[in-house]
């Protein structure tokens, strides 16, 4: 056990079986939240996906991408505005005295979020119930947040045209084709619902706790991990997901929305997709 500062602790142990080697790790600020990671089955391996606080490298070049997404967009896109949430996420985390190993981690209790005691403090607070986060950290932790694993998760699921399969294939595949109809059913439900949504936000595809496939879009920087923000029927484990926010395609397809989609589907990462419904649909899942 390793005790950190402002009452956080972060238990970390390891339980090896023969075939896989399974992680948990407990974030407390009075209470242990889970922070998403996932036993293996015993057949495989299956990591935890969490979002570190941190901007992960890209596993590809800016035009890597090309002609399907441009080089100047995602260098825009990566460099500067990935770039800036993160730092207003930290800038908000910091003062709370919260070290966080998984930002995903924080999104379901937004509201109910227990802030760890501060040693700093030259007044004691006696009594009262436990302090939580006021309504501006709030609602800069759902935005920056939000923004930071949205984003995070955007780029996992690309990947350079002709790298990887050029659909869904197996599990997911079959998951889908049962609650859509088809791939081409999905592709066309998903370009839908993405060009419905009226203004800035995303399209997700997302794994449900009763084992429900939805499609659904949210506005701004919500995700279908914030359950205090998010109807029920939405919340879940997005195991896809589109930016649809303008500065993710305006500089080459200006206001063009149902452009940008149909370029987008060709650098889809299905790999990506697949490990994530993996993940999301094992039976070790907590």
């Amino acid at each position: 056990m390793l005790a950190l500062k402002g009452g956080i602790e972060v238990f970390l142990y390891s339980v090896m079986k023969k075939y896989a080697l399974a992680r948990r790790v407990f974030v407390s600020t009075g209470f242990a939240a889970l922070t998403g990671a996932y036993f293996a089955a015993e057949e495989e391996v299956i990591s935890p996906l969490g979002v570190p606080l941190r901007q992960e490298p890209l596993a590809f070049d800016f035009d890597a991408l090309e002609p399907h997404l441009d080089a100047a967009t995602m260098k825009l896109h990566y460099g500067r505005h990935h770039t800036e949430v993160l730092n207003k996420l930290t800038e908000t985390l910091q003062p709370l005295n919260l070290n966080v190993g998984n930002v995903s981690a924080l999104m379901p209790n937004i509201r109910s979020l227990l802030l760890p005691v501060n040693p700093r403090r030259t007044v004691v607070r006696m009594g009262g119930p436990p302090e939580t986060l006021s309504a501006e950290n709030q609602r800069d932790l759902r935005l920056y947040g939000g923004a930071h694993i949205n984003h995070t998760a955007f780029w996992r699921f690309l990947a350079p045209a002709g790298t990887g399969p050029a659909g869904p294939d197996g599990k997911v595949a079959a998951a889908i084709v049962s609650e859509f109809g088809g791939i081409n059913e999905f592709k066309t439900a998903f370009t839908d619902a993405a060009m419905k949504h009226f203004g800035s936000g995303w399209a997700f595809l997302v794994y449900r706790p009763d084992g429900k496939l939805v499609i659904t879009t949210t506005k701004n920087e919500d995700n279908p991990l914030m359950a205090d923000f998010v109807k029920p029927e939405q919340q879940g484990r997005f195991i896809l997901c589109l930016d649809l926010w303008e500065h993710s395609y305006y500089l080459k397809f200006r206001n063009d929305r149902r452009k940008y989609i149909e370029a987008w589907w060709n650098v889809v990462n299905w790999n990506s997709v697949s490990r994530s419904y993996t993940v999301a649909t094992s039976k070790a899942r907590v």
